[in-house]
């Protein structure tokens, strides 16, 4: 057992310390507009740092079941209960900005809508609870503590806008005051266009706009 606890100590270690920036000799150093910010484009989609940790925890997780073996399905059905039903963790992982992405208000209906009797309205709080565990550290009695040692990969974020985000018309800052009421994105004809399933790469339209989002959430043209 004690052996056990060495290699998972060395295992979490490798998977905390898997970081890096971003990188000067990037080659795709062209694709960033001038003004460009990784930490504001990571605010604005703050999906893509959720993604990290929970590709920290899978990657900790799948070490964890290749030293335990068959003993794992086990370990990690004990384990997984005991984090479903610590309420205090779900909550904190729902209601974090990069994690879950929550509010209190829709945490507590969250709640109200779990313990419901309506079958289409409980299954989708099961649905919603369900992919909390997707944050649990198998066998490790402390999964806030450790999650909050995930390094951001500000790489990794800032190639997703170079190699996707900026031609599926993602916003990449807020707007000025000046561009408030510059052209929503949806009123645009690339919006309609890109809306359509492409049936391969060849057929997909990139958008060639710049786009900040508003207070009101509303992404908008850069003119």
């Amino acid at each position: 057992m004690k052996k056990l606890h060495q290699c998972m100590m060395i295992l979490l270690a490798g998977v905390l310390g898997a970081c890096s920036s971003m990188s000067v000799d990037d080659p795709y150093i062209e694709n960033y507009p001038a003004d460009f910010s990784v930490q504001e484009y990571m605010a604005l989609h703050p999906q893509l740092r959720s993604m990290q940790y929970k590709e920290a925890v899978s990657a900790y997780n799948d070490s964890v079941s290749k030293v335990m073996g068959g003993a794992y399905t086990a370990a990690k059905k004990t384990d997984d209960s005991l984090f479903m039903s610590n309420m205090d963790v779900l909550r904190a992982i729902f209601l974090d900005p990069y994690m879950g992405g929550g509010t209190q208000e829709r945490w507590d209906k969250l709640l109200e809508n779990k313990s419901s009797t309506d079958t289409s309205i409980s299954n989708t709080a099961k649905r919603n609870f369900n992919s909390l565990s997707g944050f649990n550290f198998i066998n490790q009695p402390d999964d806030i503590l450790l999650l909050s040692q995930v390094p951001v990969d500000y790489d990794a974020i800032a190639r997703q806008y170079s190699v996707f985000g900026r031609d599926h018309g993602w916003a990449y800052r807020l707007c000025r005051p000046e561009e408030g009421a510059n052209i929503p994105r949806t009123a645009l004809a690339i919006d309609k266009i890109q809306a359509v399933p492409v049936k391969d790469a060849d057929s997909f339209v990139a958008d060639n706009g710049l786009y900040c989002r508003d207070a009101a959430g509303i992404d908008r043209l850069i003119q």
